[in-house]
């Protein structure tokens, strides 16, 4: 019964302590949302407890939400939080390698995706001619030649421990590059697919 109702009856419900209610919105925008947040991560894990954590604030915030448009609502809470996850650095690393690659592991389908996938490489580029010499080294050693810490350590004369530095130092300044950008992309719409 309830998967008939619409959005701003569910909503109305929910604010009324209908768990019920609460678990039919769940359940009708639980996968889209993860796809959201999945396409921008690139990580399930993080993706789904990106989402159960927005859930989670609806539920608890019920009585006092004002939603007019509860698709455009979670969305934009998706994006909110993802923003929130790029910003506070947990994003994980192999996020933009993946995107520094020549082809990217889910290949755009869209002329869109495309011009956003090179754009994005260019900024990471940039951040990398940037790098102070020896921290580029040490990044395009680990990145392109897929040497370890101890194997940079050694080929370069350095510890493990500069390595380890440097190479924090060049995610850090790529992250920070890179996050303006991501911010854009995320606050403009757009669609997933099935």
């Amino acid at each position: 019964m309830l998967e008939n109702l619409h959005d701003k009856e569910l909503v109305t419900l929910v604010r009324q302590n209908n768990a019920a209610a609460f678990e039919e919105v769940y359940n009708r925008y639980w996968e889209e949302l993860f796809k959201l947040a999945n396409y921008m991560l690139r990580d399930g894990t993080a993706s789904a407890d990106l989402i159960q954590d927005i859930f989670s604030w609806f539920w608890e915030k019920r009585q006092t939400l004002e939603v007019e448009h509860l698709r455009a609502y979670l969305k934009a809470a998706v994006k909110f939080k993802i923003a929130n996850y790029i910003r506070s650095g947990k994003i994980r690393e192999s996020f933009f390698e993946e995107v520094s690659l020549n082809h990217p592991i889910n290949a755009p389908v869209n002329t869109d995706e495309l011009v956003e996938i090179k754009e994005l490489k260019a900024i990471i580029q940039k951040a990398i001619n940037e790098l102070p010499e020896k921290c580029r080294q040490i990044f395009l050693l680990k990145r392109e030649q897929g040497l370890n810490n101890f194997q940079i350590a050694e080929q370069l004369g350095l510890s493990v421990k500069t390595v380890e530095n440097q190479i924090t130092i060049a995610l850090k300044r790529i992250r920070s590059a890179v996050d303006p950008y991501l911010i854009c992309l995320l606050l403009t719409p757009f669609s997933i697919q099935s």
